[in-house]
């Protein structure tokens, strides 16, 4: 497992040994984001951040796609894979993807006829 350091400049061999979205999904791992600066932390589904993010991406990717709810920085997430026990399961809080909005934003020019 490559350094949390890593800014995704390797060689596509060890590339490939990174564990990716559908591998965590697959085996039924987690997807844990925190932020280091405002100290927030949510467990989310792998095919859930899959399918906001659209593809499979590996761990160190995603530090640079998912965006922090509180303070809205992205250089300070920290996102792992995490395999809970069953004694942990119960009670534990998820954050379930609901709806994916698309927003149309008009953009205008004023032109000289």
């Amino acid at each position: 497992m490559p350094a949390p350091n890593y800014r995704g400049r390797s060689h596509p061999y060890l590339e490939a040994k990174i564990p990716t979205l559908s591998h965590a999904d697959s085996m039924g791992q987690f997807v844990r984001a925190g932020c280091t600066r405002c100290k927030a932390i949510h467990l989310y589904r792998p095919a859930d951040i899959r399918t906001v993010v659209g593809g499979d991406m590996h761990v160190f990717r995603l530090r640079e796609v998912l965006r922090c709810e509180k303070c809205g920085r992205r250089d300070e997430m920290v996102v792992e894979f995490k395999t809970l026990m069953g004694n942990e399961i119960s009670g534990l809080v998820i954050r379930e993807l609901v709806e994916v909005r698309m927003v149309k934003k008009p953009i205008w020019r004023d032109r000289k006829l």
